[in-house]
C-alpha cells in the first residue's frame, strides 16, 4: 500500500498534464530612463499536478536584439496554441 502511494506520487511529478491556459498578456516595467518598456509576452498555465506556473517570452530588440517583440509574440502564441491542443486532448 506504501508502495503504491510512492509511485504515484512519482508518476505525479513527472505529470506535467495542463488543464487551463490563458491567452498571452503583455508584461510592462516603468524605468525611470526608458520609461513605459515592454519586457515580454506572459502565459499562466495551470497543471493537474503542478498548480499554476507563468511562463515570460522576453522580448529583447531594446537590449541585445536577440528575440525580436514579434517573434516573442509568436513563441508565447506558439506555446498558447499547444497547451490548448493538449487541454483539448485529454
Amino acid at each position: 500500500m506504501i508502495f503504491q502511494a510512492v509511485v504515484d506520487k512519482v508518476k505525479n511529478y513527472f505529470d506535467w498534464t495542463p488543464v487551463a491556459v490563458s491567452e498571452p498578456v503583455e508584461i510592462y516595467c516603468d524605468y525611470r530612463d526608458k520609461g513605459h518598456v515592454l519586457l515580454g509576452y506572459e502565459v499562466t498555465v495551470t497543471y493537474k499536478h503542478h498548480g499554476t506556473q507563468k511562463h515570460l517570452f522576453v522580448d529583447d530588440e531594446e537590449r541585445f536584439c536577440l528575440v525580436s517583440r514579434a517573434q516573442a509574440r509568436k513563441n508565447a502564441l506558439d506555446f498558447y496554441h499547444e497547451k490548448q491542443r493538449q487541454i483539448k486532448q485529454r
